[in-house]
């Protein structure tokens, strides 16, 4: 019979590995490279072919522009690469690698934290820190328990998470990660990350507190119309108006409808675009007045509102004065 500790013990080799100082290793239950490379953003016209080695190096040479993936397949599971980078862990990415399948992920980085999560059917059922398993988060918090309570997670603070992590990943996957799964070539791909999702709670630190009062007083078709008159200014101002998903974005919030996945993955490839060549500032000043539209597409009318008006602050060429007017004037009519 195993001892506690031999269920970690096994992964050591992670720490005199290339990817010892800070990775994410994220597994995907697919058949195929394609699908998963995209759901972590990767982009598929620029797919190259790398050892571990070869990645870490073109990674870090680029990890100020951007992130790169790197996936092969284990069996049923797609094993995607992260060095220094952190895809796999954020609840944009597992969503979507988890759709109609399930994914995990251990992510740890130079400053000892190391973070587990488990999603399956789009949802991130448990998520929690190696160091702190018992604050665990998701839709299933408890789902993993009985793959999780009897490893040794005493010996996290010891820094060995990692390894504790991996261990939990190997019950899930049905196999241990070895040396050699990394020994390999992978499909590489940079990253056009997928923006954050939008918040859920409004923030009104920074903005006039009489604006945030009128805002509390009046009904969501009120606040809705504001967002739209931010959203508006700053896309005048940024000259980017005509814009097909623009136009249509501002035609469906017009109409009380909310188009959010239009615009989320314009504003995904725009920024990638601003990454990937030498952008003029005027579309630079674009790529964030479209940002404004986003967040005023959010669910919740109030907090568009706000989080409408704080992207707002990015945009060069448009005082904040200007976007808090617009807000006032929209607030103000009947």
């Amino acid at each position: 019979m195993r001892s506690r500790s031999s269920h970690i013990d096994r992964f050591g080799w992670i720490r005199r590995s290339t990817l010892q100082e800070a990775a994410c290793l994220s597994f995907v239950r697919a058949a195929d490279l394609a699908p998963v490379a995209a759901a972590f953003g990767g982009l598929g016209d620029h797919e190259r072919t790398l050892d571990l080695d070869e990645f870490c190096e073109e990674s870090y040479a680029h990890h100020e522009q951007y992130s790169m993936v790197a996936l092969r397949r284990l069996g049923e599971w797609v094993l995607v690469v992260e060095d220094d980078s952190g895809q796999g862990a954020r609840p944009e990415v597992l969503r979507r690698a988890s759709a109609n399948t399930e994914a995990l992920s251990v992510f740890w980085d130079a400053r000892g934290t190391t973070r587990f999560a488990h999603a399956s059917g789009g949802s991130v059922r448990t998520a929690f820190e190696a160091a702190r398993p018992e604050r665990r988060a998701g839709a299933d918090p408890d789902g993993l328990e009985h793959l999780r309570a009897e490893l040794p997670w005493e010996r996290a603070t010891s820094g060995e998470g990692v390894e504790l992590a991996l261990a939990v990943a190997a019950r899930l996957t049905g196999g241990d990660l070895t040396p050699a799964d990394l020994d390999a070539e992978f499909a590489t791909f940079p990253v056009a990350a997928w923006p954050d999702d939008l918040p859920r709670d409004a923030q009104p630190c920074g903005h006039p507190p009489e604006l945030v009062e009128a805002l509390s007083t009046v009904d969501g078709r009120r606040c809705r119309r504001a967002a739209l008159a931010v959203a508006r200014r700053a896309l005048e101002a940024a000259d980017c108006l005509d814009h097909p998903v623009i136009r249509g974005t501002l035609l469906a919030l017009s109409h009380g409808r909310v188009d959010q996945g239009a615009i989320s993955e314009a504003v995904r490839q725009w920024k990638w675009q601003v990454t990937a060549h030498r952008a003029t500032s005027r579309v630079r000043r674009q790529v964030r007045a479209a940002e404004v539209l986003r967040q005023a597409t959010n669910d919740n009318p109030l907090v568009a509102v706000l989080a409408a008006l704080s992207a707002g602050r990015g945009v060069c060429g448009v005082p904040p004065g200007d976007l808090v007017e617009a807000a006032s004037r929209a607030l103000a009519k009947p």
